[in-house]
């Protein structure tokens, strides 16, 4: 069985102050002091209450993450909310179904924050711009565009057919592709449109799985 004493020596060892063991084990500061006389504890505490430290830290930051987590879900959850609403009141509109069915065949419907669509037609870049301003209350400064060109092209001639064709101001770095195929010609090169929104990809991704079912429940079987 331990004595007072090894408990003592234990607390102590742990970085507790003299009247932090008094007070746990009853014990007279006095007959403390007697115990611990000539004995080093300061690397023993050092060591302690750096583990104990790295032991909260860890619990603050799992704290912390689950309640990102529960902010993130929420987050999530008012967006799909948002946009079962949008479906309803929208599903008429033109401009509107368009664009969610071009995302749909041609976007990028991974869980990344990037709501991202690329075409070689300059009308469907045009359509999704427009759709992204109307229904998507997203700023044309937000939207971006990145070019994907074969080597033998000319960058600011392409550059120049894209913005004058879809309204498209700014751009990423162009990416150059080594080689061109002999008999697909693309002239001008694919080119993406983009924004960086992650509320906007999950409500996208709502529309994209909500309008199939809601299309097919109006088909006669």
């Amino acid at each position: 069985m331990r004595t007072d004493k090894d408990l003592a020596f234990s607390l102590r060892r742990q970085g507790k102050t003299y009247n932090e063991i008094a007070t746990t084990l009853q014990v007279p500061k006095s007959t403390l002091s007697n115990w611990f006389k000539g004995v080093d504890f300061s690397e023993e505490i050092k060591q302690s209450l750096s583990i104990e430290a790295q032991a909260k830290s860890t619990l603050r930051l799992q704290i912390l993450n689950r309640a990102r987590g529960d902010i993130l879900a929420a987050h999530y959850a008012q967006a799909e909310l948002e946009a079962k609403q949008e479906l309803e009141k929208n599903i008429t509109n033109p401009l509107f179904i368009a664009g969610i069915v071009a995302y749909w065949g041609e976007g990028d419907k991974s869980k990344s924050s990037l709501v991202r669509l690329a075409n070689t037609d300059p009308q469907m870049i045009t359509l999704f711009r427009y759709f992204l301003l109307q229904f998507c209350s997203v700023s044309q400064d937000k939207i971006r565009g990145a070019l994907y060109l074969y080597e033998d092209l000319q960058e600011d001639e392409c550059k120049k057919f894209w913005q004058n064709n879809t309204g498209l101001i700014t751009f990423h770095k162009t990416m150059i592709l080594p080689s061109r195929h002999k008999t697909k010609k693309l002239p001008y090169g694919t080119c993406t449109i983009l924004v960086s929104n992650t509320y906007l990809k999950r409500k996208l991704l709502t529309w994209i799985d909500q309008i199939p079912k809601m299309v097919l429940n109006t088909v006669p079987q």
